[in-house]
């Protein structure tokens, strides 16, 4: 066995003070939520997709991460 201060189980960050939820962990989830957000560029850009199209895209994939924030 090892002490640590932290590591990441099921994709949050648990601390020594014993949760997820810290200021590590939210950033790393606001990274994330970030991160797809950016990947999505080309689809905001384009314009042979209808918006109807962009906003599921976006409801599927940004929203999902996001969530995580608050669970």
């Amino acid at each position: 066995m090892e002490d640590v201060e932290s590591f990441t189980y099921l994709g949050s960050i648990i601390d020594v003070q014993g949760g997820s939820g810290s200021g590590a962990d939210i950033k790393t989830r606001i990274g994330k939520a970030r991160a797809t957000f950016l990947q999505l560029k080309n689809i905001w850009n384009s314009k042979h997709l209808p918006t109807s199209i962009k906003i599921t895209i976006f409801n599927i994939n940004v929203k999902t991460v996001c969530s995580t924030i608050r669970s």
